[in-house]
This record gives structure tokens, C-alpha cells and sequence, in this order.
């Protein structure tokens, strides 16, 4: 875990905590002036200031899961409602699927309070009515059932200390919505560290892994003796959802090179 001290972090939090759902309206309204006016130069400028602050790294269910067991006792964690989805959730729809049923659409709503705060962070947002403290074991079962729902986690900072855990879906999620709109290049979502490797000797293209993908990296040319699924690595955020879903146990997660 990195640094947790520091006032000047400690009062941005402050600050920012009870602003989070204005926020993301803000960055939302701003998405929306973006697809009638030529503010793409504008975006990057705006994403690039943001991530000196803010970044949120993509990671896999099994990094989320070690993270959170390596979180010091010490530590608080609260969890509460999603500021996304508090602006996004009844005009966009479902955000959310049911791997277990095998229902790889989006097909249900993800709850509101998937958003996992920790440490100073937790100190800030506990502050809020919105916010209750969560145990290790019952955010474990939170991360299975995000997990299922096909939600992507990522684990964020601010000022270079852990803040909290996303669990994020690209129908909802305003920062995702704004990586796409540059193409996936965002300075503030960050690629994590591994990339899906698919053995064509065993993958039959059935295409699983495309409806799940929240970035747009995989693409299946349909089913056939020589078919099979690829991935754009520039686009991939690494996060494993298609590697979980993959009925044929051909695609498998191996380090990103840098």
C-alpha cells in the first residue's frame, strides 16, 4: 500500500467527497456538448490534468482479490452509492449481466453502492450518510458478485495513495464513457498489467469473449474449423472478463510488456 499521510491529500479528499456526484454530472454534460462541437483537444487536455491527480487502474478479479486481502487492518473501508450511476443508471439502462445464468447481455442494474472507499479516503466519504463501513469478508462477496454482474474493477488513486476500488460497466461508468470518446487512450484509466493470449488450436470463435468486453478489443469471425477470437492490445484494458467467460478455457491471461 502506498502513502496515506499527507494534509494537502487529506483536505483534496475532504473537498472532494461530497462534490463526486456533481462531478461526473459535469464530465457527463461535457461528454454530451463533445459529440456536437470539436472539444476532442479540449478532452485530452482536461484528462490529462485529471490523471496528475486521479488514475484508475484496470485489474483482474484475482488482483482485486489480493488487494483487498493485503489491505491493513488499520485501515477503514465504506462502501456507497456510485457517482455514475447516480446521474446515468435510469437514462442508459442496464448496465449489468449474470455470468452464472449465462446471460452475457446487459440484462439487470447494478446496485449503487459498488463504490469501495479505503483508508483516508474511507475517513472522508465515511463522513457522508451515503456511506457505511464494510468488512473484508463482506467486500470479498461484493467483488464475487461484480464479478458475475461482468463489472470491471480497477483500483484508484489520489496523490499517489490507494483510494478505493471501482466496479465499473462501459453503459454507465461517465469515465469510460470518456476513454471511449478518445479512442481508449485516457490518462486517467489505466491499462492494467496483464493482456488475454487465445490458443487457436482450441478457440472455436463463438464470441463470447466480444459481448463482454467493455472496450471494444476483441472481435470473433464466427464459428469454423480455423475461427477464432483476437484482441486489439491497444484497445485491451486488461481486465479478464473474456478469459472468464470463454467456454472453451482458450484465452489465458499472461503479463502486458511495457
Amino acid at each position: 500500500m502506498r502513502a496515506q499521510d499527507g494534509r494537502m491529500r487529506a483536505s483534496v479528499i475532504g473537498c472532494y467527497a461530497p462534490m463526486e456526484p456533481l462531478v461526473m454530472d459535469g464530465v457527463l454534460k461535457f461528454l454530451a456538448c463533445e459529440k456536437k462541437y470539436p472539444l476532442a483537444l479540449v478532452h485530452r487536455i482536461i484528462d490529462r490534468l485529471a490523471s496528475t491527480a486521479v488514475t484508475a487502474t484496470v485489474v483482474t478479479h484475482d488482483e482485486a482479490v489480493a488487494f483487498i486481502k493485503d489491505i491493513p487492518p488499520d485501515f477503514a473501508i465504506v462502501s456507497g452509492p456510485c457517482a455514475c450511476r447516480l446521474n446515468t443508471a435510469e437514462t442508459l439502462g442496464p448496465d449489468a449481466r449474470d455470468l452464472s445464468s449465462g446471460k452475457l447481455e446487459f440484462c439487470r442494474k447494478t446496485p449503487l453502492n459498488v463504490d469501495i472507499q479505503i483508508a483516508k479516503n474511507a475517513e472522508k466519504f465515511g463522513k457522508l450518510e451515503s456511506y457505511s463501513p464494510i468488512s473484508k469478508d463482506d467486500l470479498l462477496r461484493l467483488e464475487e458478485e461484480c464479478l458475475n454482474m461482468g463489472l470491471v474493477a480497477n483500483i484508484y488513486t489520489v496523490m499517489d495513495g490507494e483510494a478505493g476500488i471501482c466496479h465499473c460497466s462501459s453503459a454507465t461508468c461517465i469515465p469510460f464513457l470518456a476513454n471511449e470518446a478518445i479512442g481508449g487512450s485516457s490518462s486517467v484509466i489505466k491499462k492494467g498489467a496483464f493482456l488475454p493470449v487465445t490458443d487457436k488450436g482450441i478457440c472455436t470463435g463463438t464470441g463470447d469473449c466480444v459481448k463482454v468486453c467493455h472496450f471494444g478489443a476483441r472481435s470473433a469471425p464466427g464459428r469454423g474449423k480455423k475461427a477464432f477470437s483476437t484482441v486489439d492490445s491497444s484497445r485491451c484494458h486488461g481486465c479478464g472478463l473474456c478469459a472468464r467467460v470463454c467456454p472453451e478455457n482458450a484465452i489465458s491471461m499472461t503479463a502486458r510488456r511495457r
